[in-house]
This record gives structure tokens, sequence and C-alpha cells, in this order.
């Protein structure tokens, strides 16, 4: 049995300047990602693989140092690309792209590509530590996209409900993904966790 916490980075802080992957995590954002070390720590992660990005980079630094374990860059779990340019309100596109799959804007990336892709991933770091304690840092589509792909009923309802930061437990076995829907990060997370709609410059 492999163990994967799906790790849904803390609160950014969006520039239109400033290009997506370099995006910063936002105070609130600093503060929760020091947080989620007395989250992170009683679960037994041994391994730690994360987005390049640098919101989510920054979200799993502070219990990688305080636990001594390295964060491993995989491209492939990035972000979903919503479109070329900066969107300050995408819920259109958020909504149709969970009712068309195969829906993408120009120089975007659909829900189809996108899941593929994390899918992939996920797989060959498992495959790479079959048995272990896995941490994944990633992003609210690309989690939600994941997780459609363990379970075809998890849709935009679900997804619109993963906060920031998220911590969502999976199981490898014989295979197969589970949701460990059983799980809960627990009371302290509950109180540091926002909803993404709070995240500045998203329109909610």
């Amino acid at each position: 049995m492999t163990t994967i916490y799906l790790i849904r980075h803390a609160q950014a802080l969006p520039l239109p300047e400033q290009d997506e992957p370099g995006w910063a995590l936002s105070p609130l954002g600093e503060s929760q990602a020091r947080a989620l070390i007395a989250v992170l720590g009683p679960l037994g992660i041994r391994r730690l693989y994360c987005s390049p990005y640098r919101r989510c980079r920054a979200t799993l630094a502070p219990f990688a140092e305080q636990a001594e374990i390295e964060i491993v860059l995989d491209p492939g779990l990035r972000e979903r690309r919503i479109a070329a340019v900066w969107m300050s309100d995408f819920r259109d596109v958020w909504r149709r792209s969970w009712a068309d799959f195969s829906y993408a804007l120009e120089g975007g990336e659909s829900s189809l590509v996108c899941r593929a892709r994390i899918a992939a991933a996920v797989e060959a770091i498992v495959t790479r530590h079959a048995g272990e304690i896995i941490g994944l840092g990633s992003h609210g589509n690309a989690i939600g996209l994941f997780m459609n792909y363990v379970d075809p009923a998890f849709g935009l309802a679900e997804a619109t409900c993963l906060r920031t930061p998220e911590v969502v437990k999976i199981l490898h076995h014989d295979g197969k993904f589970s949701w460990d829907r059983s799980f809960s990060a627990g009371e302290i997370f509950d109180g540091l966790a926002t909803d993404f709609r709070a995240t500045p410059g998203v329109v909610a």
C-alpha cells in the first residue's frame, strides 16, 4: 500500500505583471505554510515531490526543512495553464472546462490534457516509491482533475471546495488509486485553510 498526500499550495499572490510560475505566497499564505509543519509532521511523509511553481515550493519549504526532506521538483505536477494571458475572472472557463474536458482557450490546456499529465506524473512517482508515504505539492486545477481520474464522480462542485492550502489522502493498492474520504487534516488545519476565492485579485 502506498499512501499519497496531495497538498495544494497555500494562499498565493497573483500579479498580472508576473508570469504565473513566479507568483509568490501572500503574507497569509506564508503564515499558512509555517503552520503546515504541525499538520504534515504527524503524517509520516518521507518523500516530497512538488510542482516547480514558486508558490508550491514555498508552501512545502518550511515542513521540508523541519523534517529534513528534499523537495524533488516534478513539472508533471504543475498547474493547468488556463490561458496565455492574465485572467482575473476565469469562472466561465473553469465551469466550461469541467463540462467539456476537451475545451481549452488558445494557448491554454484542456482538462483532458492536464488530467492525463498529472496522472502520469503521480503514477511514475508511485512506481518509484511503492509502499512509502509521499507528499505531492500541486495546484487546485491539477489536483481536482487528478481526483476526477481517481473518482469520476469528483466534479466541479467538489473541486470548488478545495481550499488553500488543502490536504487530500489517496491510497494506491493493487494498481489502483482510491480516495480516503475518512481522512481529515484536523481542526488546526481547518482553522488555517481559506477559500481559494479569498485569494487576492481573484474574482469571487
